[in-house]
Formats: C-alpha cells, sequence, structure tokens
C-alpha cells in the first residue's frame, strides 16, 4: 500500500473495457493496448458501455468523461452502486484538465485519473498499478482463519517553529528516514506547510495530487487506498503528501475532520504521521497540533528563535494545546551554538555538520536516534 511502484503484471491475459464516444480515440487506445497483450472491448456511450461489463466483466474500465447522454461520472457512479460491478477499477481518461473534474471523479469512485494526450507506456503503467492495488484489496478481503497478527499503530508527530529558517522541512525528512532505519517503520510525511510547502521540491518530486485536494473529500469518503492516491514513495517506508506547491486562496476553515479521517486510518495501519506544519499559526494548524501525540518545537538555537520558541511554550494553553506534548529540539542549522536559554529541556540536539566531519555527521545520527526513541 502507498506505493507507487510498477509491479510487473501477471501472465494471465487482462481484459480492457475502453467506453470512448470518439472513434479515433477508441482506435487508438485500442490499438495501444492490444500491442501490450491486452484483451479489448469497446463501448461507444454510457449506455452500451454498462451493458458491456454486465455481458464481458473486464478487469478495468476506461471512461472518457464527457460523452452524450450519459457522462462518465454517471456511468461510474452506477458502476460503482451495483454490488456486480463495484470491485471493478475505472481509470478515467480524458482531455479535461479541470481540476473540478478530477476531483468529482475520485469521489465518484475512479481508480486514476489520465489526461490526453498520453504516452502508451504510460497507460500501461496505470492498468498494471490499479490491478495489482486491486489484487491486494481481494487478498486483504479472503477470509483468514489463522490468527491475526496485531499491527503496532503509528504516532501523529507534528513539526512546528515559531521562527521560520529553523530546518523544520528537511528536519521531517530526516526523521522520517531515521524512523525507517531504526526503528523499520513506514512513515508517512504530510507537507501542511500551505500552500507551497517544501518537502517535494527539497525531494525533487512532481506530485499530480497534494493535501488540500485529499482534504475536499468528505470523511467517509476517505478510505486507505484514497489516500494512497495521493501519496508518493520517497524510499522504503517513507511516504509523502505534498502541499499544492502553488499560490492559491486557502480558507482557514480547512475541512480538519477530513485531516483527522486521514491520520486515523494511516495510524491505524502501523504508520507514523509527521506533519511539517511550518512556522506560521493559524486555526488550521492549532488543530493539527493538537491531534498530535508529540510536538516536536524546533529552534536553531540562535537567541531570536529559542526567543519565539519560549514565547510559543508559554502561550500553548491559550491556544488550547497540551504543553506537555510541546518537545524543544534544537537544529543547529547555521553553526554550533552554545549557552542556550530555553523555558524546558530540549529533547535532542541536532548539532551543526557544515564540515561533514564524520564525527559530527555520528553526532547528528544520535540526535536522529534520540527523536526515534521518544516514539520506540
Amino acid at each position: 500500500m502507498l506505493e507507487d511502484e510498477i509491479k510487473t503484471m501477471p501472465q494471465e491475459v487482462r481484459k480492457i473495457l475502453i467506453i470512448e464516444d470518439e472513434f479515433p480515440m477508441r482506435y487508438l487506445i485500442e490499438y495501444q493496448l492490444k500491442q501490450n497483450g491486452y484483451e479489448v472491448c469497446l463501448a461507444k456511450d454510457g449506455p452500451d458501455g454498462l451493458r458491456a461489463i454486465a455481458h464481458s466483466r473486464p478487469d478495468v474500465v476506461l471512461l472518457d468523461v464527457m460523452m452524450p447522454g450519459m457522462d462518465g461520472f454517471e456511468v461510474c457512479t452506477q458502476i460503482k452502486n451495483n454490488p456486480e460491478t463495484a470491485d471493478i477499477p475505472v481509470i478515467f481518461v480524458t482531455a479535461s484538465e479541470v481540476r473540478e473534474y478530477r476531483l468529482r471523479a475520485f469521489d465518484v469512485g475512479a481508480a486514476e485519473y489520465m489526461t490526453k494526450p498520453f504516452r502508451a507506456e504510460d497507460l500501461v503503467q496505470q492498468i498494471t498499478a490499479v490491478i495489482e492495488r486491486q489484487h491486494h484489496i481481494h487478498e486483504d478481503t479472503e477470509p483468514d482463519t489463522a490468527v491475526p497478527e496485531t499491527v503496532q499503530a503509528g504516532h501523529v508527530i507534528s513539526l512546528f517553529s515559531p521562527k521560520g529558517g529553523v530546518g523544520v522541512t528537511t528536519l521531517t525528512i530526516q526523521l522520517a528516514e531515521a524512523i525507517a532505519i531504526q526503528a523499520e517503520r513506514p512513515s508517512v510525511i504530510i507537507d501542511f506547510d500551505l500552500p507551497l510547502g517544501g518537502v517535494a521540491p527539497i525531494l525533487h518530486l512532481f506530485p499530480r495530487h497534494d493535501i488540500v485536494e485529499l482534504l475536499k473529500f468528505s470523511p467517509e469518503h476517505i478510505t486507505l487506498s484514497t489516500i494512497d492516491e495521493f501519496a508518493l514513495r520517497h524510499r522504503d517506508n517513507v511516504f509523502i503528501i505534498p502541499a499544492p506547491g502553488r499560490l492559491m486562496n486557502l480558507q482557514t476553515n480547512l475541512p480538519m475532520a477530513a485531516f483527522k479521517q486521514v491520520t486515523d486510518i494511516l495510524t491505524a495501519e502501523g504508520y507514523n504521521v509527521l506533519i511539517d506544519t511550518g512556522s506560521h499559526i493559524n486555526q488550521p494548524i492549532v488543530d493539527v497540533l493538537a491531534g498530535a501525540k508529540l510536538i516536536l518545537a524546533i529552534t536553531s538555537g540562535q537567541p531570536v528563535a529559542n526567543q519565539h520558541l519560549n514565547t510559543f511554550i508559554e502561550s500553548a494553553d491559550r491556544l488550547g494545546l497540551d504543553s506537555r506534548r510541546i518537545l524543544p529540539v534544537i537544529n543547529e542549522m547555521a553553526g554550533p551554538v552554545r549557552d542556550i536559554t530555553l523555558s524546558r529541556v530540549p529533547a535532542a540536539r541536532i548539532p551543526y555538520t557544515g564540515d561533514a566531519s564524520e564525527t559530527k555527521l555520528w553526532l547528528k545520527q544520535q540526535g536522529l536516534r534520540k527523536l526515534v526513541s521518544l516514539l520506540y
């Protein structure tokens, strides 16, 4: 789960139904799929497609959005509302890049949304991926007489600093990697430093989806499979749900019930959720901090950053936060610091490693190990 890797397609021939009203596009996709060993069925509109599904039972449906009479959203809704066909993955294949269409597609049950034009290999990869996910879903739902193995729940950890430029984003990534290596536990980083964020750019990731899009789903429609569509793999056991990465008007009343649903699902499945909350306080950030098991409050050790951090801790009660969950962390971004004055003892210290000496790198590793030990 939460993997973007494309695995090898099984040797058995898979049947793909194409529901597309334009003959040239229908023919082109059919040709591309047959070249890759698929069995292909065709339907020229929505009603024709629903009849074809009932008759031929495809492994995947490729569905256009804009069609005469019955559009793709209605077709997908009928597929998902029918118990006999609800488990068939639907990939929307359309020329429309309208964001509302993409969100609506996922809301009615789409497994993926691709925009034309696309390369044949990209389409094959998406088909292979959704078939593989569907295979795992069937495995997960099959009766199991063995004694179930208890999944150790994950934790929600928010990283925040009232002073910008102290390395919150970098430390969030490093902590997720340390948890993966030292505790051998999976982590999901949620970039909530909205709207631009910084996690995806640092890791050279190019996301198609973001956390703000995910939060537009109503909580009851958010599942692990839904979250999987928005997560990018960084490395083994580390996944990213990025920020939008573009300027946008964000309302302060973000749907935080949906956010809690996301974190509840992930932690129940054993994922640690590390949230980069940046350096600005607003109500959504306060809600995120309040829902965390631990708040790692980051300072560079410089006097101004320390003063801001002390003020934040003193203000915790007024913000509705449990100050006992706030743990200061010194992240020496600008160089070694001494004579640090904080209102409470720091939980860990990440030393400056500008010259990358073996000793300093070892000390940095020990600082991260100390943070991991707070969880396990």
